[in-house]
């Protein structure tokens, strides 16, 4: 088979390290593998080909950095893995693919849709997948009335800005937390919050962010990573996420659960997601749908960036990525650990 060159950007995020290494080993041909971040000092520099550093997705300068990469180094496809990146890339996929690469990409409407919590859980609204009671706010009155709309103080409440990923400008609203207990004992991470320190932090500014402001719920948390194309669910590992540290998860057991992959199903079609996604859920709520790659379950066998290049090629079918559900392992582990690089 044709050897093919693969750009992997942010290869310095908590997933690419599992997603460099399995490409790494596909042993069919050989995949050059060149990683691009916003820091030299990233660890995906020691296990890609080549590396380049590039200006965070928002820079005005970052598609054209990319495409200078892409005019160097001639790659076959472009597999996109920060959210930072997914809407300037999106929004740019025609200019890119201009250059003969392709890209790992949904469109620029799917794209949005996912990143903004706002419009997801919009388009959701009223449809067979459960989400969050929320509202949308844009000042301090419409804050103190959401919260108080959705139980609080009886019930806690969570907040955070419609597009952010991980625990990024994340709280939960509750007073009965002890401050005391929360600053001797609780990492710097802490994430509740009391409406005393919230109204403390806006009252005097001279504006407001957008918020959703959503019920708090509580449950096993799953994650979906399906493939898919024109909004069509190919493949759908089921994987729990387990032992978070700092945000993200240690421990993940691929699992089976029919209702996930309905609700991921369905998800997908309405948003009209192409190639990998990731859909986070707590119990059966969905919370969040991240329109890239994510941290992989490689069952032996299921290597699901690489079939999605392969697809991307054209040189696999749809019929031949779902024949893959059959291989995907259910009690599976994957532990994610710190290691460290020596260099000079």
């Amino acid at each position: 088979m044709k050897d093919l060159k693969i750009i992997i950007t942010a290869a310095g995020s908590p997933g690419s390290a599992a997603n460099i290494k399995h490409l790494k080993e596909v042993d069919e041909r050989r995949l050059t593998l060149i990683g691009t971040d916003l820091n030299h000092d990233k660890i995906g520099k020691h296990w890609c080909d080549k590396f380049y550093t590039v200006p965070k997705g928002n820079d005005e300068k970052f598609i054209p950095r990319l495409i200078e990469i892409i005019k160097k180094e001639k790659p076959d496809v472009l597999l996109p893995q920060s959210s930072a990146e997914v809407i300037p890339i999106s929004k740019n996929k025609d200019l890119l693919e201009k250059e003969d690469v392709k890209v790992l990409i949904s469109s620029p409407d799917s794209v949005y849709k996912s990143e903004n919590k706002a419009e997801l859980y919009k388009t959701l609204k009223g449809s067979d997948v459960k989400i969050p009671r929320f509202r949308i706010v844009n000042s301090l009155d419409d804050f103190l009335q959401a919260v108080s709309d959705l139980g609080y103080p009886d019930s806690p409440v969570c907040f955070k800005p419609p597009i952010s990923k991980g625990t990024r400008g994340f709280r939960i609203l509750r007073d009965d937390v002890s401050r005391v207990h929360a600053l001797l004992n609780e990492r710097p991470i802490n994430r509740f919050m009391s409406i005393s320190e919230f109204k403390n932090i806006f009252e005097n500014e001279s504006s407001f962010p957008e918020l959703i402001v959503m019920e708090f719920v509580k449950g096993e948390e799953h994650t979906t990573d399906p493939l898919s194309i024109g909004g069509k669910t190919l493949l759908c590992p089921v994987k729990t996420r387990e032992n978070e540290r700092a945000g993200l998860a240690m421990k993940f057991v691929q699992k089976e659960n029919q209702k996930l992959v309905d609700s991921t199903k369905y998800v997908i079609e309405k948003l009209g997601l192409d190639w990998i996604s990731n859909l986070q859920f707590i119990g059966d709520y969905l919370i969040e749908v991240n329109p890239r790659i994510s941290t992989q379950i490689f069952s032996p066998g299921v290597n699901v960036p690489y079939l999605a290049i392969k697809f991307i090629l054209g040189e696999i079918t749809e019929k031949d990525v779902e024949e893959y559900s059959e291989l995907v392992k259910t009690e599976y582990t994957a532990l994610r650990y710190y290691d460290q690089i020596n260099y000079s």
